[in-house]
């Protein structure tokens, strides 16, 4: 008999006497028992459950946010500390429901019992009325102040302050469903700090993340460089509304050579399990399991980009002035210095238009030393040498603004560091030529201690099959002065085809640069304008509607005509195209993107256009050559369809009447 029944059983036989003295008492006896049996099944529903449904008062919400909890078996029993799995729903889903992933709740507390961990469901509601999760999506959906990446530390917080876990990066991991999976890889990339591993179950493959006044598109394929450090698993589909835009995000994981991804597709829809099963379940948290007891080495140097004006990871502080949308990158950190550079859009797109920026180190330097700290203006080739002194606490204060810098930090006994600062092609292009011959020399800049020698080897490896470079290895160059040098050009062959889809289109190399003594490793992203098509009936606007439901978005006299000065959209057969030219009189840093969503079952998968800037100094007549594509879309499964074809505007000026 439960203990904790005794004394409610008999105060209810004293109950039941003192007022049915008119019953015989073998009938009082029969109600006792009945009662009693009634009290053991409603105590049993209880007991039973396999989680407990939960609340926590949120100061990211300022209210109470909720959560479902999963505790292995034992737990109550010692006092062991377990590590935790945070599952992220999908749209419309909460904490305890998913119509769409179909997830058997009671079954999964088996899984938590056989791998020995604790699992969190959070809730990414936004509030009781919106559907909608985590305040992401196209423009409209973004119009909370609140965010989801602040929520997630206070959940974290919270959990490791209530429950004896593990509260360490080692032995913590995500898993989410659809838009849960887009947050899981985005939220692994925000903080691999602090995340191990993390599973992506039919994610969405971009949304629009941010504030109201300044979110950005974040596009999931191009997002595995801040993924590194992590260990991924990505689900898809054979028959999902997502199956074709997430084979980019395959694709896209295949073309940064992830070190740890793991690739499933499986026979199904847009779900995590089929019902009553938990088998899929399981796949994700053994994957996550088996990353706790298999953490990946601690990173030597990292690279970390974010949308938000001010971030911190690996103990680094970075804050700025950041108002409008893109991105802020730190790249190759390490106690030799960093990159850091802004970017409208990824892989490499141009500066933002404004964005001061400080950086606090890591407190990884004696205090209050004095360090020599040089800054390479990647795009003007200026390089500059200032004393910085640490503080207190062995941090160092750098300042810089937007536009692209290698930050080196040494004492004159340190070890020099070799970091790609740089690459031209053909001397001042910046595009390879597919079909065409090309010539690729970089900049290597010397970020670190005074050098032993004057010896170095550059080793360019590509990582697409279709490109080829001969040499490989050049020992030739110039040093513009002992901290910069530039090598000899490699030859570059590229057969390329472009992608009929929306996985990257640039090509990625590997390079290594090796001394006597020390070795390093770095990549260069370069765009491609490939041998294809021209495109025919190209029609301007330069300020004039094109059709009835494109809008106006370049600016100009709008007569139709390319001039010096005018920012131009181009316009094939009706379609707005995204551009590619390294043309000298077109600003690069005044390129903008205009973003759609063309119809299909869901809105995703966002279209890009180009509105690009014309110099003032452009002369009548010349040509601007450069390759272009625009997109189509079907409606079920969502795929995206590229066409691409060759560019060519002639410049006109205008004339005076």
């Amino acid at each position: 008999m439960h203990r904790s029944l005794l004394p409610s059983l008999n105060s209810l036989h004293y109950t039941i006497k003192k007022h049915t003295t008119h019953i015989p008492a073998h009938t009082t006896h029969t109600l006792v028992i009945l009662l009693f049996l009634m009290l053991v099944s409603c105590d049993r529903n209880v007991s039973v459950e396999p989680y407990k449904d939960l609340t926590h008062q949120s100061n990211i919400f300022k209210r109470d946010k909720s959560y479902r909890l999963y505790l292995p078996n034992g737990y109550s029993e010692g006092d062991e500390r377990y590590p935790v799995i945070y599952f992220f729903h999908g749209w419309g889903g909460r904490y305890k429901s998913d119509d769409n992933a179909k997830l058997e709740y009671k079954k999964i507390k088996t899984l938590v019992d056989k791998y020995d961990v604790i699992l969190v469901m959070w809730d990414g509601n936004m509030e009781e009325r919106e559907p909608r999760p985590y305040n992401i999506g196209n423009h409209p959906d973004v119009k909370y102040d609140i965010q989801m990446k602040d929520y997630f530390i206070e959940l974290v917080g919270h959990i490791d302050s209530t429950y004896r876990t593990i509260p360490e990066k080692s032995k913590r991991g995500i898993i989410g469903f659809s838009m849960g999976g887009f947050m899981s890889y985005f939220l692994a990339g925000k903080y691999p700090d602090k995340i191990a591993a993390a599973v992506n179950m039919t994610g969405s493959p971009e949304f629009f993340i941010g504030y109201p006044h300044n979110h950005t598109l974040y596009p999931v394929r191009y997002a595995f460089s801040n993924l590194r450090e992590v260990k991924l698993r990505f689900h898809n589909s054979t028959a999902d509304e997502l199956t074709s835009l997430n084979t980019e995000v395959h694709q896209g994981a295949l073309w940064d050579d992830h070190p740890s991804y793991e690739y499933w597709q499986f026979v199904g829809g847009h779900v995590v399990d089929l019902p009553g099963k938990t088998d899929v379940f399981e796949k994700a948290i053994s994957f996550v399991s088996n990353a706790f007891n298999n953490p990946a080495e601690p990173p030597s140097t990292w690279s970390h980009f974010d949308v938000y004006p001010d971030f911190e990871v690996y103990n680094y502080k970075l804050t700025s002035d950041k108002k409008e949308p893109g991105f802020i990158l730190m790249n190759h950190v390490s106690p030799h210095g960093f990159g850091i550079s802004t970017h409208q859009w990824l892989p490499d797109g141009p500066p933002l238009s404004q964005c001061n920026m400080k950086i606090t180190t890591a407190p990884i330097y004696p205090s209050n030393t004095m360090y020599n700290v040089i800054t390479f203006d990647r795009e003007g080739n200026v390089l500059s040498e200032l004393p910085h002194q640490s503080d207190e606490n062995g941090s160092v204060h750098i300042t810089v603004d937007q536009k692209g810098y290698e930050i080196g930090i040494f004492r004159k006994a340190d070890t020099y560091d070799f970091i790609c600062a740089s690459y031209s092609i053909d001397k001042n292009h910046r595009l390879l030529r597919a079909g065409k011959p090309n010539e690729l020399a970089i900049t290597i800049v010397n970020r670190s201690g005074t050098l032993s020698t004057a010896s170095i080897k550059v080793t360019l490896l590509p990582t697409d099959s279709a490109v080829i470079v001969s040499p490989e290895t050049v020992s030739g160059g110039s040093w513009t002065n002992e901290r910069v040098f530039r090598t000899a050009p490699f030859k570059i062959d590229v057969s390329k085809k472009p992608p009929s889809n929306g996985a990257p289109s640039e090509v990625k190399f590997k390079v290594q640069i090796t001394t006597e003594d020390l070795s390093f490793i770095d990549e260069i992203i370069v765009p491609v304008m490939y041998d294809v098509s021209p495109f025919e009936n190209l029609i301007t606007d330069d300020g004039r509607p094109v059709n009835d439901s494109s809008g106006v978005n370049g600016t100009g006299n709008g007569d139709g005509i390319v001039s010096p000065s005018e920012q131009v959209m181009l316009y094939t057969d009706g379609h707005r195209l995204r551009l590619y030219t390294d043309d000298r009189y077109v600003e690069a840093d005044k390129e903008k993107l205009v973003d759609e969503v063309l119809p299909a079952k869901w809105p995703d998968g966002f279209t890009t256009s180009s509105v690009i800037k014309i110099s003032d100094k452009c002369p009548d007549g010349h040509v601007i050559e450069g390759v272009g594509n625009f997109e189509t879309k079907g409606y079920m499964p969502i795929d995206r369809r590229v066409t691409w074809g060759k560019v060519r505007i002639v410049v006109k000026k205008q004339r005076s009447l």
